[in-house]
């Protein structure tokens, strides 16, 4: 090899890394996010919500554990949105209220500005998770 090739490839080998592997985005500060996990249950119509709240900082590769029965793991952290993937299936919460209960979705996406809403795909009795960035 001669040493212009050498210098070349030693420089290529410096400069990937930092644009392909994620190396930039290691300075990435914390996302401040709040969950709120609110139990429900479908035969007592006189059920008072237990609301639990979690505030949290949102950080790549982070794992948090909700409640008892969900955790969370940040895969790609923005200022703007934060990429997620749960432990469990869940469903999100359609507009008017209604779930899917044969959904096996793990990965959504919580954007800054609007509520991400996922439910535990059941019908008798299950939590309501709601996630928030703030500032």
């Amino acid at each position: 090899m001669t040493r212009r090739h050498g210098t070349l490839t030693t420089a290529l080998a410096l400069a990937l890394p930092l644009g392909g592997c994620g190396v930039l985005d290691r300075d990435q500060e914390p996302v401040p996010l709040t969950i709120t996990a609110s139990d429900w249950n479908g035969w007592d119509p006189d059920h008072q919500s237990t609301d639990e709240t979690t505030d949290v900082e949102a950080i790549e590769g982070r794992t948090v554990r909700v409640d008892d029965d969900l955790e969370i793991t940040f895969t790609d952290v923005d200022d703007d949105e934060v990429e997620i993937r749960t432990s469990d299936a869940m469903s999100p919460v359609k507009e008017g209220g209604g779930i899917d209960l044969t959904t096996d979705e793990m990965e959504f996406t919580v954007e800054r500005g609007s509520a991400l809403e996922l439910a535990t795909p059941t019908m008798d009795v299950g939590t309501t998770y709601e996630l928030v960035l703030t500032d």
